[in-house]
């Protein structure tokens, strides 16, 4: 069995269970943060994803955990000013590379709100996508020493990301259909109003 594959399993699992009632939300995050801590070996995970609207769109971290920690729940922000260059270069291939967060340019509008606060040296992050618009990001971060992350670190986080997306995809009780998107194009240099996001999708009988 491939370490894909066991993601795949562990996380349908993870998901399932959730859906049951069985467990909590702040259960369920914390154990797709696991999933991921434990493939990609990195010191951090955090889920991320879009709050509010208009010229007010943020990227909110609504869980994070730092491995052999506990799950933070505790709101972050990043503004539109913030995250708009990093946003474009990571929709481009669906996933960011940062080997050197701290001298990246993309990154540098965030650096005193987000990267200097949490020590942030490395970090890999893939977008969360389904039909053409973004939901979120979960970001993988290094926080001791610069990282030089492999092909294979990045197959390994996206196909977790394809993976969670699908399975939320197909549950109505899902909040993905209720959480704001981005259509998948470079945002502009000046504010402006993102396409609303699509209606909640009908419930049916589907299970993710």
């Amino acid at each position: 069995m491939t370490p894909q594959v066991r993601d795949s399993e562990r996380l349908q699992e993870i998901l399932s269970v959730f859906y049951a009632g069985r467990t909590s939300r702040d259960e369920t995050r914390s154990a797709v943060i696991d999933v991921v801590l434990g493939r990609l070996q990195c010191a951090r995970v955090s889920l991320w994803k879009f709050n509010g609207d208009g010229d007010d769109l943020t990227l909110l971290c609504f869980a994070s955990k730092s491995a052999g920690g506990a799950l933070d729940t505790s709101d972050r922000r990043l503004h539109r000013v913030e995250y708009r260059d990093y946003f474009n270069a990571l929709i481009e291939r669906g996933t960011y590379l940062s080997v050197d967060a701290m001298n990246d340019p993309a990154l540098q509008p965030m650096r005193d709100n987000y990267l200097v606060p949490n020590n942030v040296l490395s970090m890999l992050d893939a977008a969360f996508l389904l039909n053409g618009r973004a939901y979120g990001v979960i970001c993988c971060d290094e926080t001791a020493t610069s990282r030089h992350w492999r092909a294979s670190d990045v197959a390994a986080l996206r196909a977790i990301v394809t993976k969670l997306a699908l399975m939320m995809s197909g549950a109505p009780e899902s909040a993905l259909w209720t959480t704001p998107s981005v259509a998948l194009r470079a945002m502009p240099l000046s504010p402006a109003t993102p396409d609303p996001a699509p209606p909640p999708r009908p419930p049916d009988d589907r299970r993710g």
